[in-house]
């Protein structure tokens, strides 16, 4: 009997967008050793020679930096998520070795002021508060709609680097968000 071969896309999926929500400080796990292996982390699977596009606008490399790394610069400054994938629908093309997912997904991004390696716009850090940064927990927002189109190598099991393109497009932005996108 023949197995589906878009059977593996939901948990490639939700590794996916759990690489994108990762904490700096995992208060389970070792810590990174230092910010660059900790930003190389976000979107790991994206290839160096992927295309970008973040709500309609691409991510052009440059001489000095890839798409990656670049797209893993400007998410590295934004505040914390919690994505959710909702529904997603793949078609493997013959003779490409590639799938064509688009899927559509819930996120929320902590709105507390901090960015994901905890850092503020504050001018006084009070360096001796009661709880520590590691200890502050998240101030979730309302839920933004996103619908990410991917283009994958066929071997979506495999962990490394597979995604040869993506747009990540905001669907859905809730009024009372203090977060512009």
């Amino acid at each position: 009997m023949n197995q589906d071969p878009t059977q593996q896309l939901e948990p490639f999926l939700k590794r996916f967008l759990a690489s994108l929500d990762l904490l700096y400080t995992q208060p389970t796990s070792q810590p990174f050793p230092n910010v660059e292996s900790y930003a190389t982390q976000l979107g790991s699977n994206l290839k160096r020679s992927s295309a970008i596009i973040v709500n309609g606008q691409p991510i052009i490399p440059s001489p000095q930096e890839d798409c990656k790394l670049q797209f893993q610069k400007k998410w590295l400054q934004t505040p914390l998520s919690s994505h959710q994938l909702t529904s997603y629908d793949g078609h493997l093309i013959p003779g490409t070795g590639t799938f064509v997912v688009h899927f559509s997904a819930k996120v929320r991004f902590d709105q507390s002021g901090r960015n994901r390696l905890g850092e503020s716009a504050d001018l006084f850090q009070e360096n001796n508060s009661i709880v520590s940064k590691t200890n502050q927990r998240p101030i979730w927002g309302s839920w933004f709609g996103v619908d990410v189109n991917l283009v994958v190598d066929e071997n979506v099991m495999q962990d490394g680097e597979i995604i040869n393109s993506m747009d990540y497009r905001f669907t859905y932005v809730p009024n009372d968000s203090i977060i512009k996108v």
